[in-house]
């Protein structure tokens, strides 16, 4: 009776129906119970997609609050969607109203639930701001690059574009495109930003301790600065930090990005001809010779102006090849970058031991992988569905093999198997 009664004033006062998620952070206000769940589907599984894009886990603080609207004849002005962030006696708070109409865009939708979950990750360690503060937002290459990202095959045209931008040689630069607003941009231009921020998300996310520095810069995006390079580069050592440096190597990565076929993984041996050729380099003698090194050779490099270029450069190779290398092969590889960053920096401080541990761990993967290779060569050769033909000629020959041989009919012969059935 009294849930009844709470029931009955709920509906008397006039209170909307609401869903909660199955994580508890999204509150869904609105709308019938049918859209509210898909809603609260939508939304939690972007959430575990960036969460797994950041090897987080949910720690989420701040509940969002989701208010679904239909259209109203006497209210043509209400926008297709406003998120909003305040403060409250009690905490932060994080409502997002979307407006439900019949050619609904899920891409919109989701995108303002990404906008919200980031938003939620950059003020939660602040729920104390002042009332009246203003608050920001993360950046449009931030959000766009992980929702082509979380889509996944939704969006696997980005490859196309990518191959089109390069062949055209007419690449927007990264100060652009780390200052771009997406909401001013017409379809066409709109589709090759959301191709650029893909590219720069996935070299963040894939460089090394990247998923862990790309958590550590959406959670400081809170404080940043009127510089979006110089907040990047601060959190990610990989980008090189003089400007025109880093434009080279933003050039390149846009070039060499197509060729990984968007999300296509090299194989395990693919992956290892690959870093086996970016571990040599080749480096001037005083001599004026050419000659190759490898990394465990950094004792021995030649003190040449062109050492530190070349290392640098290696490293961006390495890095990019970590976007494309087989998944058991991406930390090694991820690791040798590293290295090859430090050596441009002529810091050799454990080195050594770091290329051995590597190295030792490499040797480990080479062997599981042969051991791999092998069972799967055994399984697939003992589990043909139909006959190769490759051993016709010895099975035919095996119940010839099996028939006693006809007995010889000679003197001596006949001799021996009459003593022979005696003795029996």
């Amino acid at each position: 009776m009294g849930f009844a009664a709470l029931a009955h004033r709920g509906t008397a006062f006039g209170l909307p129906d609401r869903s909660v998620s199955s994580s508890r952070q999204f509150i869904v206000f609105g709308a019938d119970v049918r859209v509210r769940g898909a809603v609260c589907d939508l939304a939690e599984r972007t959430k575990s997609s960036l969460l797994q894009l950041l090897h987080q886990s949910d720690r989420w603080k701040t509940a969002i609050a989701v208010n679904l609207q239909y259209p109203e004849a006497n209210m043509p002005e209400i926008p297709e969607s406003n998120l909003a962030l305040s403060q409250t006696g009690s905490g932060l708070k994080i409502q997002l109203d979307f407006l439900i109409t019949a050619d609904l865009n899920g891409r919109a939708l989701q995108r303002r639930l990404l906008h919200a979950l980031l938003l939620e990750m950059m003020y939660r360690g602040e729920p104390d701001l002042p009332a009246g503060d203003v608050y920001l937002s993360p950046p449009d290459w931030l959000v766009e690059g992980i929702l082509m990202l979380v889509r996944g095959r939704d969006d696997d045209s980005s490859g196309d574009v990518l191959e089109t931008i390069v062949a055209s040689s007419q690449i927007t630069s990264l100060d652009e495109i780390l200052g771009q607003r997406a909401d001013l941009l017409e379809a066409t231009p709109l589709q090759v930003f959301r191709a650029y921020a893909m590219v720069l998300v996935r070299l963040l996310a894939d460089s090394p301790d990247g998923r862990e520095r790309l958590s550590h810069y959406v959670e400081d995006l809170w404080q940043a600065s009127n510089d979006p390079a110089s907040d990047l580069r601060s959190h990610f050592p990989s980008i090189p930090a003089n400007t025109q440096e880093a434009e080279k190597w933003w050039r390149q990565s846009i070039i060499r990005f197509p060729v990984a076929h968007g999300y296509e993984a090299l194989s395990a041996d693919e992956t290892k001809a690959r870093l086996d050729q970016l571990l040599k380099i080749t480096l001037p003698t005083p001599k004026g010779l050419q000659q190759d090194y490898r990394f465990e050779d950094f004792d021995r490099f030649p003190k040449s102006p062109s050492r530190a270029a070349v290392l640098r450069r290696r490293s961006q190779e390495l890095m990019l090849l970590s976007t494309q290398s087989h998944p058991i092969y991406r930390p090694i590889v991820q690791e040798y970058q590293a290295i090859a960053a430090l050596l441009s920096k002529n810091k050799t401080h454990r080195i050594a031991r770091r290329l051995a541990g590597v190295e030792s761990y490499r040797r480990e993967i080479d062997d599981q992988m042969r051991n791999i290779d092998d069972y799967m060569n055994w399984f697939e050769a003992t589990q043909l569905s139909a006959k190769s033909g490759a051993f016709s000629d010895y099975l035919q020959g095996v119940p010839a093999i099996a028939e006693p041989e006809p007995r010889r009919r000679d003197p001596i012969s006949v001799y021996l198997d009459s003593i022979e059935s005696q003795m029996e």
